[in-house]
């Protein structure tokens, strides 16, 4: 037996590689030709542009795990049916589950290693890919970044600090801004909240604090006030989608601090349990192709896998953003939404199983 899932498994890993490998080519020769044009008219030199997409690696084959698993269960039993194999084996007893189990432990294997890069690994990555954005392509344009769990914006004398953007309200929330003359901080401005007007950007609910010679003078609340900072929606739309890249631990940190502070964080903790659910989609993706190869039989060929998997993969990818958009809104719990689609399609991919075991 030991030799028969040593077999399995090696079929399985060649296949994978092949697979991950052809999906991450495809995924980094679009963003290639996405970049090429920006990367020309900013006249990046090749060493920072071989950086750029070393970098882009990690966050692209965490991204095609799932199918690469998906299409490489569904090509190993293909290949094991075509040779006669896979009939010999149900022959002498030895059931889908048993087969199932070494691809269900590689795949628990690269779920676990997917999440452990997501935290360690990815959050290094994306950081140097935004650094050059912003120093090679962007040329500091954007003046809103995200740093140290906060939005930051500098407008000559004044600088912003946000707790967070709001794009459904378009609302900025726990803001604070500096006015300096040269070192020295001449007003700091405490606001709850911040909307783009007409005439720019109208605080609510704030208090002035006025400095002489760098002491502090006096302090005075302001209903409402408007700044005319050179900061847009555009700015924040492109630092909005900061949470994205945050690991799991991360952004438990992040929606504690926002949650103490008083703010709705039912959006960040469905995004913080899909980040530790999203990498056992490969788990599922086993249980899913294992049926689907089965019934295909000696029939399967690599466009048939590559057909199955992307069709399987899509119905996932779909009902899995449909939950969590649920989750976002609030109408599921975040723990829920996060997970439920893994739930479902595990236990429609257990009931096939059992229907061919029948």
């Amino acid at each position: 037996m030991k030799i028969l899932t040593r077999a399995i498994l090696a079929l399985f890993f060649r296949l994978l590689g092949l697979c991950l490998g052809a999906f991450s080519l495809i995924f980094l020769v679009i963003e290639f030709l996405d970049k090429i044009r920006r990367f020309s008219k900013s006249n990046v030199d090749m060493a920072t542009i071989a950086f750029y997409f070393l970098n882009k690696l990690p966050e692209i084959i965490s991204q095609v795990i799932p199918f690469g698993v998906l299409l490489a269960t569904i090509l190993t039993l293909g290949i094991l049916a075509r040779n006669n194999e896979l009939t010999a084996m149900r022959s002498s007893g030895i059931s889908l589950h048993f087969i199932s189990r070494p691809l269900l432990a590689a795949a628990l294997l690269l779920s676990v290693l997917t999440f452990v890069s997501n935290e360690l690994i990815l959050p290094v990555t994306v950081q140097n890919i935004r650094d050059i954005e912003e120093s090679k392509l962007k040329k500091n344009e954007y003046g809103a970044v995200f740093r140290q769990q906060n939005i930051w914006f500098r407008d000559g004398s004044l600088v912003m600090r946000a707790q967070l953007f709001d794009p459904g309200t378009k609302t900025l929330k726990g803001v604070t801004l500096w006015e300096k003359n040269g070192y020295l901080p001449q007003k700091r401005i405490e606001a709850d909240e911040g909307t783009l007007t007409q005439g720019g950007w109208q605080f609510r609910r704030a208090f002035v604090w006025n400095f002489h010679d760098g002491a502090q003078a006096d302090v005075s609340p302001a209903p409402t006030l408007v700044i005319p900072l050179r900061l847009t929606l555009e700015d924040l739309k492109k630092v909005a989608d900061y949470t994205s890249n945050m690991g799991y631990f991360e952004l438990r940190r992040y929606a504690r601090k926002l949650k103490k502070a008083g703010y709705d964080v039912t959006r960040y903790l469905a995004d913080m349990h899909a980040r530790a659910a999203l990498p056992f989609s490969a788990c599922v993706m086993v249980l899913l192709g294992m049926p689907f190869a089965v019934r295909s039989g000696r029939s399967v060929s690599a466009a048939l896998g590559i057909g199955q998997s992307l069709a399987i993969g899509f119905a996932y990818f779909v009902v899995n953003a449909l939950l969590i958009s649920l989750g976002h809104n609030g109408v599921l719990p975040p723990l829920v939404a996060a997970w439920s689609a893994n739930i479902i399609f595990a236990m429609i991919g257990i009931w096939l199983m059992l229907t061919l075991e029948q």
